[in-house]
């Protein structure tokens, strides 16, 4: 399973050469299984997505892989876009991807708060009207 999940990794986010590696050669095959798991369907999704391959995908060229996968994608585009969206967390959640984010963007390799976006000072008097109508439980002795 190992081998078709790093080509089908290739073929969705093959990297450019230069400052994005491609996802599969850069070992993220087991976190992209992981994640698949946590999309709803993604697991089953993944399974027949591998399974309908054909014999040898990792071998063929990348625009021969590509095609084959828009092939699978038409079949069940929602399973597909798990598949991918398992993939793509994967990615873009990895440290080594988002300190190349960071290196060509500025975008810091953290979370965005605390330290990250200014919030307005919250306006306490949204909850007048709440606040207004009384408790809405009972007391309890």
């Amino acid at each position: 399973m190992i081998e078709p999940l790093i080509a089908l990794l290739d073929t969705l986010l093959p990297g450019d050469g230069v400052d994005w590696p491609a996802a599969g050669a850069h070992g993220l095959a087991a976190r992209t299984a992981t994640l698949a798991d946590d999309v709803p369907g993604g697991g089953e999704a993944l399974a027949d997505v591998l399974g309908n391959l054909p014999q040898g995908f990792a071998s063929l060229p990348q625009l021969r892989r590509e095609e084959f996968l828009r092939e699978i994608e038409a079949q069940d585009v929602v399973r597909f876009d798990a598949v991918v969206t398992a993939a793509y967390n994967a990615y873009y959640t990895d440290p080594d991807i988002r300190d190349i984010i960071e290196r060509l963007t500025g975008y810091p390799n953290r979370p965005p708060q605390p330290e990250g976006y200014v919030l307005d000072p919250f306006d306490e008097s949204l909850l007048d009207a709440v606040k207004a109508r009384g408790p809405i439980w009972r007391a309890v002795d």
